[in-house]
């Protein structure tokens, strides 16, 4: 595995967490307790702080591989 290769699977996962972070904010729009919302909320600050962790490890792996990173 290259660079490019490794980079291309660290943004595939963030585009997986990012689904996680989407299907997560709709149901913010639920009737729900708020104990549930401060979860769900906690949830996706988490969640959201993976995200950026994959895209810019993906992004270093691209500027080794002597490549622009992707633009979020």
């Amino acid at each position: 595995m290259n660079y490019i290769e490794w980079a291309e699977e660290y943004y595939q996962n963030a585009l997986r967490i990012k689904s996680v972070i989407e299907k997560k904010k709709g149901m913010l729009n639920e009737k729900i307790s708020a104990d549930t919302r401060q979860k769900l909320i906690d949830d996706i600050r988490a969640y959201r702080n993976i995200y950026y962790d994959l895209t810019r490890i993906g992004d270093t792996l691209l500027e080794r591989a002597g490549r622009k990173p992707h633009e979020a």
